[in-house]
């Protein structure tokens, strides 16, 4: 009922703003850039938002170019669509300039979405969002393109691990094969999305590889990315996009964490777990949350507390089995 309601919104509205979560991934620019693209090609205003900074890795995403990261949000639209947030915070300092645009509908497959929106299409069993943006332009009977292909194809294949992760659904598969056969290519989209490291991205994986740590009898793989690490190697905090899967894929580990220094005593931990862990349940402990696979948080205090407090918790976590 709710994804007839919102379909019917698409059909008879003119005028839309479609914005995800700052920092993004590529579901989050993947399924705004899908939407965003079939609502123009039926003929309707759309304004794309994100605070970004979005990743040299997207940059060439047919749309990209529509993405504005700053808007005065005025009334006139008519719905306000909101991708990939577990609320409404995560889109940004514009959040809370928002409220003139009703309804609010929220798009979204965390199982800790706080439902947010006057509409709350939510379903964790997708296996991203561009799955269930899929799945509204197919009940709304909107136009689909190459570009829109390419768009919903990055947005499963990002949050898939490209197919790999436990989230990889047989409606994952199907929809990518059908976005392939309207012109999408999987190489192509690879080297662009997953495969396109710069010479910074390779140089702070150098120097981030080097922090590896190993703790609770091997079971948790840690690794940590300073400010001054940034610096030198030019980088910036995209370019550590799926870093966390290096103290992953170590044979033994089954909670892998990625500690970033995004400020002064302030951190953002990204978590994944290979097998039985919830990591989801993990970050909530911290104020955080996500996938029961992927997850994250942030964290006031100095790295040596910060670090000391999290593994105190994974132990628990891994003590439960």
């Amino acid at each position: 009922m709710i994804m007839d309601n919102i379909a019917d919104i698409l059909k008879k509205g003119e005028r839309f703003f479609l914005a995800s979560h700052k920092d993004p991934d590529g579901d989050a620019i993947g399924s705004i850039l899908a939407l965003g693209e079939t609502l123009i090609l039926s003929g309707k205003d759309v304004v794309l938002f994100n605070e970004g900074p979005i990743p040299d890795s997207f940059a060439s995403l047919k749309g990209i170019e529509r993405v504005v990261n700053s808007f005065n949000p005025e009334s006139g639209f008519d719905a306000l669509f909101i991708f990939d947030c577990t609320n409404l915070e995560r889109v940004g300092n514009i959040s809370h300039h928002l409220s003139k645009i009703r309804p609010l509908i929220n798009i979204d497959h965390h199982e800790n979405n706080s439902q947010f929106g006057d509409l709350n299409l939510v379903d964790p069993d997708s296996s991203s969002v561009g799955e269930i943006v899929y799945r509204l332009i197919k009940l709304a009977d909107l136009p689909m393109n190459v570009t829109v292909a390419e768009n919903i194809f990055v947005a499963i294949q990002t949050d898939t691990g490209s197919f790999r992760y436990k989230n990889t659904t047989r409606d994952a598969f199907h929809i990518a094969g059908e976005m392939l056969g309207l012109g999408a290519g999987s190489w192509k989209m690879s080297r662009k999305v997953m495969d396109g490291y710069t010479l910074k991205k390779l140089r702070l994986l150098e120097s981030t590889l080097k922090t590896v740590e190993l703790y609770h009898a091997g079971k948790v793989g840690l690794m940590t990315i300073t400010k001054q690490m940034l610096s030198k190697a030019g980088a910036d905090n995209s370019d550590s996009e799926r870093f966390v899967d290096y103290p992953r894929f170590i044979s033994g580990v089954e909670i892998a964490a990625l500690i970033r220094e995004i400020g002064k005593d302030y951190y953002k931990f990204s978590l994944r777990s290979n097998d039985w862990v919830n990591v989801a349940d993990l970050a909530s402990h911290f104020g955080g949350g996500g996938h029961p696979s992927a997850a994250a948080f942030t964290r006031e205090g100095s790295l040596e507390v910060v670090k000391k407090d999290f593994l105190s918790k994974a132990r628990d976590f891994l003590d439960r089995r």
